[in-house]
């Protein structure tokens, strides 16, 4: 697996959890509610109607916009044939929760009420917005040039990760530790000290066997010694939050520069991301190809400003 990490599209998750997106269904929520009254302070109602015109007066030109670039979406994906499965949705879903900080699906369900959204609508504009971004990559054209390029400046990122595999034995003290450690230096199973000793519980079982990982995967209190060791080779004890630690290094992976054709996929990927429009020149290119009406006049400016967004710095795929 490549030590690059993902790259945050300009399209998946710039527009998900924003007011605008929140306004889009809570509109739609409050015209489904029934009662005309939602309110009273002392004996005056608060009407749904009022709470309708306000919604529409504070974000209606934004909802507008964001409504009718998801019809454009959706009109030019079926188009092109572009579809969003499952997995993919799933996968921005994913993004979205990173990029938030949102850890837990009550976490989601917070964001989603204060957005008046519910899961199943956040799933939508989500799919919208994978497809959105196909069809902004497909826009791109990459060459073996570019990609050749990008392989020879960038084989350190492409690199897998090194990766090392452990096995542990945590004690309370670091006597005890030390003593272990004399046992171990004298020829005793490491697997066998930590099925009697260790208090980790998570791999006593299994004779102190962490598995394979990499540096960023470890707990930063060992992981600057698990990397310096030689396979075989067992530290001396490390104090770590739990108490004290010895780990043994049963096996290397080393980094590998993978080849240009098992990268090019990729970097393709890459060059396509990084080079894409952006979201509001990809709605305005797509409102110049379909029929798009504006027959309310007081959103007579809507069509225009989708049509015309402001300039934004924007490069090619550089070679």
């Amino acid at each position: 697996m490549s030590s690059i990490k993902k790259i945050v599209s300009p399209v998946i998750g710039g527009l998900v959890g924003a007011v605008i997106v929140g306004g889009v269904w809570y509109g739609t929520h409050l015209s489904q509610q029934h009662g005309d009254v939602v309110a009273k302070v002392g004996g005056t109602p608060i009407t749904r109607q009022t709470l309708l015109q306000e919604s529409e007066s504070y974000a209606g030109t934004q909802m507008l916009e964001q409504l009718i670039t998801n019809q454009l979406v959706l009109d030019a994906a079926a188009k092109q044939k572009v579809t969003a499965s499952d997995k993919e949705v799933n996968s921005a879903l994913q993004s979205l929760e990173e990029q938030d900080g949102i850890s837990s699906d009550a976490q989601l369900e917070s964001m989603l009420a204060q957005s008046h959204m519910t899961k199943a609508q956040l799933m939508e504009q989500l799919k919208v917005e994978v497809l959105e971004e196909k069809i902004a990559e497909n826009k791109v054209k990459v060459t073996a040039k570019q990609i050749q390029t990008y392989y020879n400046n960038n084989k350190k990122n492409l690199a897998s990760a090194k990766k090392v595999s452990l096995s542990d034995i945590i004690v309370s003290t670091k006597a005890k530790a030390q003593n272990i450690k004399k046992q171990l230096d004298a020829g005793q199973s490491f697997a066998t000290l930590a099925k009697k000793n260790s208090t980790d519980t998570s791999t006593k079982s299994k004779g102190g066997k962490m598995g394979s990982m990499t540096q960023d995967q470890l707990d930063p209190a060992i992981a600057p010694t698990a990397f310096k060791m030689k396979k075989g080779q067992i530290s001396d004890p490390i104090k770590v939050s739990t108490g004290y630690e010895l780990i043994q290094v049963n096996d290397i992976t080393p980094s590998v520069v993978p080849t240009l054709a098992k990268a090019k996929s990729q970097i393709t990927t890459i060059l396509k991301q990084q080079n894409m429009e952006q979201p509001q020149e990809l709605v305005a290119d797509l409102m110049k190809k379909d029929n798009v009406q504006i027959l309310d006049s007081s959103y007579s400016s809507v069509k225009e400003a989708m049509e015309n967004p402001s300039p934004s710095s924007s490069s090619g795929v550089s070679e």
